[in-house]
């Protein structure tokens, strides 16, 4: 009867101290920094995505990263790599952003058929977009965090360019999520 007892306060007792971690947030990577460039995503050759998908998205990426960065208080200055307007000032810490486009699927009209007759797949997209990102320290040069992110396009809105916006979305999520925000 004892050992019952032992057991089931050293359960509860790690079920308590479980639960008290949970709220910790993931690693702060970006908490110093106060500007961000994003540079032109590449576009392999052979690839079918067209040239301009990279500028196109790194536009998205900005637009995105500029209204979370409001949102959340995140940096000083987004900043899309090459812009006259805006000139990063010195003393700031800066994180560049650099991409590669992995996938580029456009909407289909068959897909959508052969989604239409599964319960429920009316409503998924057929368009993907999908990026590998790499966040660049520009004072050393050294890659901080790398990652891929891929996204779909939903229902109504199956195109390229939806997916592209999500895809900016995620990446504004991710920046958030290791600002520390």
């Amino acid at each position: 009867m004892k050992i019952k007892w032992y057991f089931l306060t050293f359960t509860v007792a790690a079920f308590v101290l479980g639960m008290t971690n949970t709220g910790r947030s993931a690693e702060v990577l970006f908490q110093d920094y106060d500007a961000v460039i994003v540079e032109d995503l590449k576009v392999p050759t052979g690839s079918p995505a067209p040239e301009s998908s990279g500028v196109q998205m790194a536009e998205k990426a900005v637009y995105q990263l500029i209204r979370y960065s409001d949102k959340y208080k995140l940096f000083d200055m987004v900043v899309k790599e090459g812009s006259k307007s805006k000139e990063v000032p010195a003393g700031k810490k800066v994180l560049v952003i650099k991409g590669e486009v992995k996938e580029y699927t456009m909407q289909s009209v068959g897909r959508r058929i052969g989604r239409s007759f599964i319960p429920g797949g009316e409503f998924t997209g057929t368009a993907a977009f999908a990026a590998h990102y790499q966040f660049i320290d520009k004072a050393s040069g050294k890659v901080i965090y790398e990652t891929d992110l891929r996204t779909g396009a939903t229902g109504g809105n199956d195109t390229v360019e939806y997916a592209m916006d999500r895809n900016g979305e995620a990446l504004a999520k991710v920046i958030t999520k290791y600002k520390g925000k």
